[in-house]
């Protein structure tokens, strides 16, 4: 790393800003800090006068020194923690792929979710995060913020990128943008595909009738534009299903279980998208919910620009 993290700070007590961070904006500071605290809960605490620079309120924009002590104020993580703003350290099994001082890839489990949601506070694939990199229940700033570039939906396991500083992430969120990360998951559907492989470039939304689900909506309507392409790996006549492998050129939510029902090729296990609610169980190599497992990422690794390879394990995680 070019500078080394700040040590924790547990609430009440204070961090120094280090020399990196020196000229920056106090909410800046403190977002890449309070590793468990929601990103647009910092700039209120700081207007609220919860967060003090050396003993003293501060505007949310202003510059800080470098050695400046910056405090939380005793009982804010418990209103924060009570108005759901707050990912709990969670201490379930993690499973990581690879790990470096950038960045960590890790092996989802099917059934969890990547972040808090709605009402789901508890045990979350972040909250494992946080405490594999220090966080605790009565000590939740960390020593770095983790971020988890991207999703998988709560069905489906496999590997998901994050980054242990501000930095890797603004760089990993660009490669993201840029295409640069190549995703690649496994599936079973149901039915004998017949051609050996395609690309679906269909664009998607929010489903008009149900919010929670996706739908092929015109980009003029709301849409945005999805591309996904695909390839046979076996046929199984007996039991009716085909196992693909697949790309995402785009990242929409739910987009590959989408795509691939208005084909007639439902995912095996996702009675949300077309899948009967009885037929062959999931694949058990691909260990989800759903029949649908990111097992590879390959990406040039946000700081030295070398071609990161990561293939997830042949067993997935159970949650």
């Amino acid at each position: 790393m070019d500078e080394p993290r700040a040590p924790a700070a547990e609430e009440g007590e204070g961090w120094a800003v280090p020399g990196a961070a020196a000229g920056e904006r106090v909410v800046d500071v403190c977002r890449d800090h309070l590793g468990g605290v929601a990103r647009r809960a910092i700039g209120p605490l700081i207007a609220a006068g919860d967060v003090t620079v050396d003993g003293r309120p501060s505007r949310i924009a202003d510059p800080v020194a470098a050695g400046q002590v910056l405090r939380v104020t005793p009982g804010t993580m418990a209103r924060l923690a009570g108005d759901g703003l707050v990912t709990p350290p969670s201490e379930r099994a993690l499973t990581v792929v690879h790990a470096d001082d950038d960045l960590l890839v890790v092996d989802k489990p099917a059934g969890l979710h990547v972040h808090p949601m709605g009402a789901h506070r508890g045990d979350t694939l972040l909250g494992r995060v946080l405490w594999h990199v220090g966080a605790r229940p009565d000590q939740p700033w960390t020593t770095c913020r983790p971020s988890l570039a991207h999703r998988l939906d709560r069905p489906t396991s496999g590997l998901v990128a994050g980054a242990l500083d501000v930095g890797i992430r603004d760089r990993l969120q660009t490669l993201l943008e840029q295409r640069r990360v190549v995703r690649t998951y496994r599936a079973v559907v149901h039915g004998l595909v017949a051609e050996d492989e395609g690309v679906v470039d269909v664009p998607l939304g929010r489903d008009p009738d149900d919010r929670r689900r996706r739908a092929v909506v015109e980009v003029g309507h709301g849409g945005q534009a999805a591309r996904s392409r695909w390839r046979v790996l076996d046929r199984d006549p007996a039991a009716g299903t085909t196992a693909l492998e697949l790309h995402l050129d785009t990242g929409r939510t739910h987009q590959l279980r989408v795509h691939l029902a208005p084909l007639g090729h439902p995912l095996v296990g996702d009675v949300a998208y077309g899948a009967p609610a009885t037929g062959p169980p999931a694949d058990p190599r691909v260990g989800s919910a759903i029949s649908l497992r990111a097992v590879a990422l390959r990406l040039p690794h946000p700081r030295t620009g070398a071609v990161l390879e990561v293939i997830a394990p042949r067993a997935a995680p159970t949650s």
